[in-house]
């Protein structure tokens, strides 16, 4: 994958870390995708709890001054229910995944909304249908996961985690809506 992530926040502050949770039902392709972006690597593997991801990106008007992207993959297995909600605070963004080839994970949306608003009730999120790249599997459309994300008043991404199709975009459509979101609490 060849993209440069130099460009994808405009003006940040010099010291800058934003918390971003990703979320969503087990094998959906969360790690996956955090992976891809942060690593540039397709990485396969089970996420315990959390998994935690740092990116540094650089301001576009300032070589000299970074952020900091931290990225807390949740797990989606049942057993974590009762720690999962630890894991949201002081987040900036939510990253809601589903599958397009599964219909259950798009319907279970609601209830990790749910969960994340009990802890975060005005963080911004984005949508993510990921796996587009199992065309022939696909039983979630796009205008499903628009309607979904209207409800959630984000903005809603098609992903490949293994083509990388759409997961920059996406990530820094996250990112972006987290320093905002920081920005104006704390000012």
């Amino acid at each position: 994958m060849s993209s440069n992530t130099d460009d994808i926040l405009f003006e940040i502050p010099h010291f800058s870390q934003y918390k971003i949770v990703v979320a969503g039902d087990p094998l959906v392709g969360k790690t996956q995708l955090v992976s891809v972006f942060t690593k540039r690597d397709f990485e396969h593997k089970p996420t315990a709890g959390a998994d935690i991801s740092f990116i540094k990106l650089r301001s576009s008007g300032d070589s000299d001054s970074t952020t900091t992207a931290i990225f807390w993959d949740l797990s989606g297995q049942q057993a974590f229910n009762k720690v999962r909600p630890l894991f949201y605070e002081g987040a900036h963004a939510i990253v809601y995944v589903f599958d397009v080839t599964r219909e259950d994970t798009v319907l279970s949306l609601p209830s990790w909304v749910k969960e994340a608003k009990k802890i975060l009730p005005n963080s911004p999120a984005i949508l993510i249908g990921n796996k587009i790249d199992l065309k022939y599997h696909r039983v979630v459309s796009d205008d499903i996961g628009l309607k979904f994300a209207d409800k959630l008043h984000a903005p809603y991404f098609s992903t490949s985690a293994v083509t990388s199709e759409g997961v920059i975009t996406a990530f820094a459509s996250a990112i972006r809506r987290a320093v905002y979101y920081r920005d104006s609490i704390t000012s």
